[in-house]
């Protein structure tokens, strides 16, 4: 593990108690922590990774990684019927919010503009995505009226106009700062503007568990209760008006829990010089309050279950005597990164990886490279390791659908 130890992002506090340690296995070059702890806060309860990179490594990574730029595979595109199902929900639930048609609302971290696409289509007439990937901006800017700029709240495009709505959707659980990315908000917002920010229930991970710490990944390093999300804006001069919890599809079978604020700005901030766009806005009002160890327990609960299906999958493994074998592995998300650091798949003979999303193509893991699934073709021979337990019945037809033939094993213990 490498990287500075950081306070906690809701409250400053440098109090954590260990939960959990984690490991993974990443792309050769890749610009993120190949390991952190799991804290809670003993402060406000809330739990985070340390230690990590600074946030330039963040911000380098989202520009030249998006994973969400590849509108096939990433989610946030709407290409999917289940992802345009909840885009479309939510992009509901903000018109309940925001009934005029002619606010300007702002999306950031957009991805590839399916959030938009739905506003749009339900009238908005002034919509902004802002991304740090310049591909995505370039989907989004693919929408008729909708402004595309490449940015993040760090690093605001010039000539922003204030914002009735400012969107944050899965974003502030990937931002090392989290603080001072909510901060930076009120150089957005002015007075009576409004932001709604939505990001993964820490709370009910456990019930919701598809794969061991899925939730405890490389780009997820903020992990918020409702109540402690609610802590992240009042503590920082906002006005929680309205939150709650809700479920959306991550997959076509599987649930993802989340909570959501709606917060209004107390009081806003002039324009930031431009030696000040990376300084941290100051943090008004009380702090958090005292921790009550709710969502500790929570967490303690959601560790206890992935340890129980690690073993599980563990099992299945040396069941199916993959050590040792050669192999070509399909996936390089967050799921493989964690089997290959924690199970025996990491000691299999890798031949090569592939991945319907070429963000990695060209790279190496492990020392294997990671190859268009096309050249599955030239080795017909040797088995195909499923790596993701998400997305494990979709890769398995695609690659019915492509005529591979190659053997197919899944390492999930419950799949045919």
């Amino acid at each position: 593990m490498s990287g500075d130890e950081r306070p906690c992002p809701v409250c400053g506090a440098r109090a954590g108690e260990v939960l959990h340690h984690r490991r993974f296995v990443l792309p050769d070059g890749h610009p993120l922590a190949g390991g952190y702890t799991v804290v809670t806060c003993r402060e406000c309860d809330a739990a985070y990774a340390t230690p990590l990179p600074p946030q330039e490594a963040y911000d380098r990574f989202y520009r030249d990684t998006s994973r969400y730029a590849d509108a096939a595979t990433g989610t946030g595109s709407g290409a999917q019927a289940w992802d345009e199902e909840r885009l479309a929900d939510t992009a509901r639930q903000l018109a309940a919010f925001m009934p005029g048609r002619d606010a300007h609302i702002v999306d950031v971290g957009c991805g590839a503009g399916g959030l938009l696409r739905q506003l749009r289509q339900l009238g908005y007439t002034k919509l902004t995505g802002i991304d740090p990937a310049p591909a995505c901006v370039a989907s989004v800017e693919q929408v008729e009226g909708v402004r595309g700029a490449v940015g993040s709240l760090f690093a605001l495009p010039a000539g922003l106009e204030p914002a009735g709505l400012v969107v944050l959707s899965h974003v502030l659980e990937h931002v090392r700062e989290a603080g001072r990315a909510v901060d930076r908000l009120r150089w957005l917002v002015p007075r009576g503007g409004r932001v709604y920010a939505e990001v993964p229930d820490a709370g009910r991970y456990a019930e919701f568990i598809v794969a061991p710490f899925l939730d405890f990944n490389t780009e997820h390093i903020n992990h918020f209760s409702v109540r402690t999300f609610e802590r992240l804006f009042a503590s920082r001069g906002w006005r929680v008006v309205a939150s709650g919890t809700k479920c959306i599809r991550s997959s076509p079978t599987a649930l993802y829990p989340c909570a959501w604020v709606l917060a209004e700005a107390l009081d806003a901030l002039d324009e930031p010089s431009a030696d000040s766009r990376d300084r941290a806005g100051p943090s008004p009002g009380p702090g958090p309050g005292p921790g009550d160890g709710v969502l500790r327990g929570a967490l303690q609960r959601y560790v206890a279950a992935s340890d129980v299906l690690l073993a599980r999958i563990t099992a299945h493994c040396t069941g199916v005597n993959i050590a040792g074998r050669d192999v070509i592995v399909w996936g390089t998300g967050q799921t493989t990164a964690i089997l290959l650091a924690e199970t025996p798949l990491g000691a299999a003979r890798i031949v090569a990886f592939t991945d319907s999303n070429p963000v990695h193509y060209g790279k190496t893991i492990a020392g294997a490279p990671v190859v268009p699934p096309e050249r599955l073709r030239d080795m017909p021979d040797v088995p195909v390791v499923i790596g993701s337990l998400l997305h494990g019945t979709e890769i398995a037809e695609a690659i019915a659908a492509r005529g591979f033939t190659n053997p197919v094993i899944r390492l999930d213990p419950s799949a045919p």
